[in-house]
């Protein structure tokens, strides 16, 4: 995949996965977490199978098995959260793990140890706890939570960048896209007796749009370029995706932002783009070093 056409389709990723995060709370009020986690997942597996059923393979199958398990862990707490704490908070405390994907990259790729990144990861997190001073009980749990869907979004995608190298993208994704459907299954069973509130047109609509383009075609985007362009700089040019969520949560679903929410987002925010300038540096000085 070419670059251009990576940073392309990361920014469709982007957009559509911040939408996501209003249009997921707006459906818990109608389904529960975890029956909306196995119909999502399970559609998203269907519509992909035709794609790659001839090209199944045991490396891919394994290690995007494997790479399941974090993005399972990551769907759980984020949708849990949103049960919690509003869409727009969500979208920018999830936004977290575009700082955290370098410093997973120094244990997991061993990409060497990076003080600036460790520092603007402690800003962004001054960030979050700013956005939870005036939340409730309910709220900071909903956040909590979502920090940890930061943390298992960002372990995701270094792992990926780790096992996709000689990979297929497609089969890849179908993988973990079927450990996340099988284990939420396994934890709530009782979830596939609940099909009848897919006659409730807004979940269907919701498990569809989350399914289709949320899922299958995000999770493949995202897998193609991080295999092409590295975890980090694909986390990086996702710093769309908070900006959407606030934006979608705010203008279409009407749900209020705080002044404290409106500072911690913005320290999270420029974390995030003074780490995506430093980056930018240093590709220049390696491209201008290799021309001398």
């Amino acid at each position: 995949m070419e670059r251009k056409v990576a940073f392309s389709g990361l920014i469709f990723v982007a957009v559509v996965w911040g939408s996501t995060f209003p249009i997921i709370a707006t459906s818990l009020k109608f389904i529960d977490p975890m029956s909306f986690l196995l119909f999502r997942f399970i559609i998203a597996s269907l519509v992909l199978f035709p794609f790659i059923y001839k090209r199944i393979n045991k490396r891919d199958a394994i290690l995007g098995s494997l790479v399941g398990i974090p993005l399972f862990l990551g769907y759980v707490t984020q949708t849990y959260g949103l049960e919690y704490t509003s869409p727009s908070m969500s979208g920018l405390i999830t936004g977290i793990y575009i700082i955290l994907t370098p410093i997973l990259s120094i244990f997991i790729l061993k990409n060497g140890v990076d003080m600036v990144k460790i520092y603007l990861t402690v800003a962004a997190f001054v960030g979050m706890v700013l956005m939870s001073v005036t939340s409730t009980s309910g709220q900071i749990l909903g956040n909590v939570l979502t920090v940890g869907t930061a943390i298992f979004y960002a372990l995701q995608m270094v792992l990926t960048e780790k096992y996709l190298v000689k990979g297929d993208p497609m089969v890849f994704t179908f993988f973990q896209l079927v450990v996340v459907a099988v284990l939420s299954l396994v934890v709530s069973p009782e979830s596939v007796l609940k099909v009848g509130v897919l006659t409730n047109s807004y979940v269907l609509f919701s498990i569809l749009f989350n399914a289709i383009l949320g899922t299958t075609l995000a999770i493949w985007i995202l897998s193609l370029s991080i295999k092409s362009i590295s975890a980090y700089l694909t986390a990086l040019i996702l710093i769309i995706e908070p900006v959407s969520a606030v934006a979608v949560s705010t203008i279409f679903f009407h749900y209020p932002v705080t002044s404290l929410m409106l500072l911690g987002g913005v320290i999270i925010l420029v974390s995030m783009l003074l780490a995506i300038n430093r980056e930018n540096k240093k590709k220049t000085e390696i491209i201008n070093d290799s021309l001398v």
